[in-house]
């Protein structure tokens, strides 16, 4: 009977935890646009949910997004490249590059909303073009994950 309720509860962990092996964790940024890491940190993006709360998204600015700010029609991130899962996410500190979206613009696909990667200079450039200078990053994250 011990051996039974024990073999029931050690199952009931294994399967409902994917055995340990898989981590994920998410910061809302607004409406279906998420701040979203899965299995590491260090793959950190933004993703724009495909609905309200699902599990389901789709990546718009690949990783690792360090820095975030949003109005109620942009968003505005800084990024740095990494070398990918075969390189182990690991980022390029000495690269910065820097994006818009643009939210609340319908289109065909969701790549059309965005400015970037952009340098510093044309960011602040494009800022100024679509009057959005006063946006701050307000989501800071670890420059570097070691």
């Amino acid at each position: 009977m011990v051996k039974n309720v024990f073999a029931s509860f050690l199952i009931a962990i294994l399967l409902s935890g994917c055995f340990g092996l898989f981590d994920s964790g998410s910061d809302r940024i607004k409406g279906r646009y998420i701040v979203l890491w899965i299995d590491s940190p260090k793959n950190q993006t933004i993703s724009k949910e495909d609905q309200l709360h699902s599990s389901g998204s789709s990546m718009i600015i690949d990783e690792y997004v360090f820095a975030v700010g949003h109005n109620d029609e942009y968003i505005i991130a800084k990024q740095h490249p990494t070398s990918g899962f075969q390189g182990g996410y690991e980022a390029d500190t000495t690269i910065t590059n820097f994006y818009i979206i643009q939210m609340n613009q319908k289109t065909k696909f969701e790549r059309d909303t965005v400015w970037g990667p952009l340098n510093e200079s044309d960011f602040k450039k494009e800022r100024s073009k679509l009057g959005i200078e006063a946006i701050e990053f307000d989501m800071i994250y670890p420059d570097f994950i070691p």
